[in-house]
């Protein structure tokens, strides 16, 4: 009778450090895929600061919203531009997590003001006073 009571136990506490090993490494999974959307929606937020005649039409009318799918940073990433006034701009990335991941969406934005050059040329520099924000 303790032998077989002495299986169980044992049979018991192996079930349990599977359990907790399988939620550790799901856990982490979702961390690192959390880590890799916030990286992919930070280069799409800096790349459309770079490159702003890719996405940052003129013709957007006032309180007027662009969108454009960038990949190559690992997920998707949406990034939508909403024209606040003539000069500010609210940049927003959005990544688009793997169904295996549904954790890992990260959701960023930036307030940036643009300015238009003789040549046609713009420049986008971001409000000092917060970079950008995670949004919900």
């Amino acid at each position: 009778m303790a032998a077989l009571l002495a299986i169980v136990l044992i049979g018991a506490l192996a079930i349990a450090a599977l359990f907790a090993t399988h939620e550790d490494t799901k856990a982490g999974t979702t961390g690192v895929g959390r880590d890799l959307a916030l990286i992919a929606a930070e280069s799409a937020i800096a790349m459309t600061m770079t490159e702003p005649g890719r996405v940052l039409a003129t013709s957007i009318g006032l309180v007027g919203t662009t969108s454009t799918t960038i990949e190559g940073f690992g997920p998707p990433v949406l990034v939508y531009v909403t024209r606040l006034d003539s000069t500010m701009y609210w940049i927003v990335a959005e990544t688009v997590a793997e169904p295996s991941h549904a954790g890992a969406r990260r959701r960023i934005g930036v307030v940036v003001k643009a300015v238009w050059g003789a040549d046609g040329s713009i420049v986008i520099d971001p409000i000092s006073e917060r970079p950008w924000s995670e949004l919900f």
